[in-house]
């Protein structure tokens, strides 16, 4: 008796499903003879027709819907076999969980992911945002492989002991002003005390999760809104409601509305941006690093 071939199998479920010829035909994209030929050869396989022709299509036999019930089963475990001989020859899918504070996971990190899949395309990956701190314990407590965490002056400090450091660039603050603002306008980094009367869009959140509020060293601003989300208060930026400090790493993903300056200031004392992860030498970890360095280079020549 002849074999049932895979392509007969892939023609028989295709006709089954469309409930025609011509609709498996163009499924498969065959012509209609082709199928014609493989349907009579998979009934010249069974011993039996497998579907009945009408005006209005075809409806499958009793044997047929057998037939296309195995087909259907068949297919997928080749599909699966595949997959399988695929992985041996490529390796498996390595998982990798990685964390970062929001600033650099709404912009530094999405790039980095992107760089790290173009060096390894097996790395599949576990999001989490949160605070530095709490970064920092969930990679000591290995819930974490790699961690973004923020590090200086008005931050609550990580305790990074133990833990493998790589310094990122991206530390600079700038502030956030709309398009058309005098500070827009002026040339060079603009002198801090130019900011002392501006109403400012700060952060909002939990009182352990530290926020970008005003300008760091300014005494007394002024507080126009609090806003959880980067896209909430970049809206009331460009709607010329205030202005907003913005982490320099944010800078590829803000709105074109907004214009970013640079503010002369003596006495503000710089922030570092940091990859965080524990001394385990484990090469996607490193891979992992390696892109957040690289993004991060791009970010600032960009």
């Amino acid at each position: 008796m002849p074999e049932l071939s895979v392509t007969a199998l892939r023609v028989v479920r295709a006709v089954a499903a469309h409930g025609s010829l011509s609709g498996a035909a163009r499924t498969l994209g065959y012509s209609q003879p082709a199928v014609s030929r493989q349907v009579s050869a998979a009934e010249k396989a069974a011993g039996q027709p497998l579907f009945v022709r009408g005006a209005r299509g075809v409806r499958t036999t009793p044997a047929g819907e057998i037939v296309a019930r195995f087909a259907t089963e068949t297919l997928a475990g080749l599909d699966r076999l595949d997959e399988r001989l695929d992985e041996l020859a490529s390796g498996p899918q390595v998982r990798v969980r990685v964390g970062a504070f929001p600033a650099a996971s709404a912009a530094l990190l999405p790039f980095a992911l992107a760089r790290a899949l173009e060096q390894q395309p097996r790395l599949t990956f576990a999001l989490t945002e949160a605070s530095s701190p709490r970064l920092v314990h969930q990679v000591v407590a290995e819930r974490l492989d790699v961690a973004v965490v923020a590090s200086g002056p008005g931050l609550p400090q990580p305790a990074l002991e133990g833990l493998r450091i790589t310094p990122l660039p991206g530390g600079e603050l700038l502030v956030g002003v709309p398009r058309g603002h005098p500070l827009a306008a002026m040339e060079g980094p603009v002198p801090v005390r130019e900011l002392a009367h501006a109403p400012w869009i700060v952060g909002k959140g939990a009182g352990d999760e530290p926020q970008f509020g005003a300008w760091p060293t300014l005494t007394e601003p002024v507080i126009a809104f609090r806003a959880r989300a980067w896209h909430s208060r970049f809206g009331l930026v460009a709607a010329g409601l205030g202005v907003c400090v913005v982490p320099g790493l944010l800078a590829p993903v803000v709105p074109q509305k907004i214009a970013l300056v640079r503010v002369d200031d003596p006495n503000r004392l710089g922030r570092s941006i940091l990859a965080v992860t524990r001394n385990d030498g484990v090469e996607t970890h490193d891979i992992m690093v390696r892109a957040l360095r690289e993004s991060s280079e791009d970010h600032q020549s960009g």
